[in-house]
Parts: C-alpha cells; sequence; structure tokens
C-alpha cells in the first residue's frame, strides 16, 4: 500500500509538472515549439529544467492542491486497487484455463458425484483447517441433492505432519473406495489427526489394515501431493480452503446457499 500511495503521488506531481510547463512555458530553459513527452520522460528531465526554488513552489502547490481535496488520494488508491484486483481476476483466468486438465482430470484425485456432470468444484484443503472441516458436510450435501455436479478433492496439506498423515490415509482410503466416508470422517476428529485416530476410523470403515498401510507409504500418493502443491502454486493458491468453480477461484470459506448459487450461475453461463 505504500507503494501504490508513492505512486499516485509521483503521477499527481508528474500531471503538476505538466501543467506548469503548458501554463508557464516560459519557466523552461529551452525556446522553441512545444514538443509533447511521456510523462515518464518529463518527471525524468524535471531535474534539469526547474530551478530549486521553483521545485520547492511545484512542491508547495501539489501539497496544498491535496490538503484541500484529500478525495482525490482516496480516489485514486480506490481505482489503482480497482485495476489492480481487475488484473489479478484476469492473470487467474488466464492461469485456471491453463491448468484446466490438471484442475480437472488428475488421475490421483478422489473424485464424487456424477463423472458426466455440468459443474466440477475443484477443492483444495487440508484437514486440520478449521474451515475446511466447517464446509466438509456441506460439501458432501451438495452432491446428494445435485446429480448434475462432480467434486475434485485436491489434498493439499499445509498444516504439518499430522495434515500430510491425513492426506496420505484419506489417498489410501480411496484406494479402497472408501474416500467420502473416510474424509468427513477425519473431518470431524477433534484435535490433530493422529495416528492412532487414523487407524481407528479405517478399521471401523472395514479397510484391509495391511494394504491401507502399504498404500499410505506409496509413490504415486506421494507423486499426487506434491503435484498438488506445485499445482496450487501455478495457479496462485494462497491457502485453504480454495476453490475453482467455472473459470474462477474462490480463496476462503463460502456458505451452502452461496456455493449452491455460484454453481447455478455456472451451470447457465456454460
Amino acid at each position: 500500500m505504500h507503494q501504490s500511495r508513492g505512486a499516485i503521488f509521483v503521477a499527481v506531481l508528474t500531471t503538476a509538472l505538466v501543467a506548469l510547463a503548458i501554463v508557464y512555458p516560459q519557466t523552461g530553459q529551452r525556446d522553441g515549439p512545444i514538443v509533447t513527452e511521456a510523462p515518464d520522460q518529463l518527471a525524468d528531465q524535471a531535474t534539469g529544467v526547474f530551478s530549486s526554488q521553483q521545485k520547492n513552489e511545484i512542491r508547495k502547490t501539489v501539497r496544498a492542491y491535496l490538503i484541500e481535496n484529500p478525495t482525490v488520494i482516496v480516489e485514486a488508491l480506490e481505482s489503482l486497487q480497482a485495476r489492480q484486483q481487475q488484473s489479478e481476476k484476469q492473470n487467474a483466468r488466464s492461469s485456471l484455463s491453463a491448468n484446466l486438465d490438471r484442475l480437472l482430470n488428475s488421475k490421483g484425485d478422489p473424485v464424487i458425484g456424477n463423472p458426466n456432470a455440468s459443474v466440477t468444484v475443484v477443492e483444495f484443503f487440508d484437514y486440520q483447517c478449521p474451515y475446511c472441516k466447517q464446509m466438509a458436510d456441506d460439501m458432501v450435501q451438495l452432491i446428494k441433492e445435485d446429480p448434475d455436479l462432480r467434486i475434485v478433492f485436491k489434498e493439499f496439506p499445509v498444516f504439518g505432519s499430522e495434515s500430510t498423515l491425513a492426506a496420505r490415509a484419506a489417498l489410501a482410503a480411496d484406494k479402497q473406495g472408501k474416500y467420502a466416508e473416510f474424509h468427513l470422517g477425519v473431518m470431524n476428529l477433534r484435535g490433530a489427526p493422529s495416528e492412532a485416530a487414523i487407524f481407528r476410523l479405517a478399521d471401523s470403515l472395514g479397510l484391509d489394515a495391511d494394504r491401507f498401510r502399504q498404500d499410505m507409504n506409496s509413490e504415486d500418493i506421494e507423486a499426487t501431493i506434491q503435484e498438488n502443491y506445485k499445482l496450487a502454486q501455478d495457479i496462485g493458491v494462497r491457502g485453504t480452503p480454495a476453490f475453482i468453480i467455472g473459470d474462477q477461484m474462490i480463496p476462503g470459506a463460502m456458505s451452502a446457499e452461496d456455493m449452491r448459487a455460484l454453481i447455478t450461475r455456472t451451470r447457465e453461463e456454460s
């Protein structure tokens, strides 16, 4: 924000210099016709064009104007922020489009819902993220009530070793066809997902314990997690949860109602 304010002040000062150069051409140190120059060129030449006294007068003029019209800075900052947000959205859409196949069709990712659905929701999450926990039941409920929906779960353990352990276990449960049940079970655990709690959950779901343990340590599960880290970096995921729906990335938690509305809007626009 300090850099943005500085950039705006430079722009205002440059504008003042241009205005003064036009209104008072005699202050220049050279004769001849007026030549239109780029603002940055004019700013670079300001040191040579104006004397110290003239530059002080310009500073006083700009300062007085900003004091009398403080909303100019607010309006400029708001305009700059709006342009930056628009640019970020456009960059995000381009990045999502370039990585669409990795988002929707990576073989190692668990998927629930209709494989031929018109809308796919991709979620990056961590089992220790409180906001991910809040939304876990809603995500499964969405699948139950919407037969034209598909959800891709991107295991993205960013909260330490317990999160990585849980992610490996969930992907191992997926290999035995129990991902959704295991996923909700871990999300509903109190505290960090310990190894003992994870194996109790696996046993309660009837998983083959030896296969489960072997799969947890497999290279393909490690590759899936590493690919999710790489993909998150490539598309700008900075935390959990993060959702991709259509050509939009939504950082942070959403209410079930907002999620339904976005799914409906995406379906209508597709």
